[in-house]
């Protein structure tokens, strides 16, 4: 089954990359730009989240690994970040200026070559956080939103 969602996972950031590549450019109308973006269709007809979704704590909570990388959790309050299992350590959190993506930085003790930094995105529906690691040959990582209140002590 791991590998099934790690399927999904993977369809689901090309589908949200395509999206926003089809977004790109535009057709030189000098229409005005939108204060609010609506959600955006992407390439399978679902909807990605706006940036303002993202930007305004979209991330926020207890994430569930979907896959079998190691971390069993990823807990996002703000731009703090805390995982839990192999590894389990720090880190922050950084929105893209577009607001629909975030950069994610560890900081482990060693540090994992596997999980240092990557991209992370929302899905359409808001429940799963798709994390495209630098060093992971490009393979992305499932996380399943929670239930739990996330808390991250200092």
């Amino acid at each position: 089954m791991r590998g099934a969602e790690r399927a999904v996972a993977a369809a689901a950031v090309v589908a949200m990359t395509a999206g926003v590549v089809a977004g790109c450019g535009g057709d030189g109308g000098g229409a005005d730009t939108p204060t609010s973006s609506p959600p955006t269709a992407d390439a399978g007809g679902s909807t990605a989240p706006s940036p303002e979704q993202a930007s305004e704590g979209g991330m926020n909570g207890v994430w569930e690994s979907a896959d079998d990388s190691g971390i069993r959790t990823l807990t996002v309050v703000g731009e703090m970040v805390r995982t839990e299992g192999d590894p389990a350590c720090p880190g922050t959190l950084t929105p893209a200026q577009s607001g629909s993506t975030a950069r994610i930085e560890l900081d482990c003790e060693p540090p994992d070559p596997g999980h240092e930094a990557g991209t992370a995105a929302l899905n359409a529906e808001d429940d799963h956080l798709i994390v495209t690691w630098d060093d992971a040959d490009g393979m992305p990582e499932a996380f399943t939103r929670t239930e739990k209140k996330p808390v991250i002590e200092e």
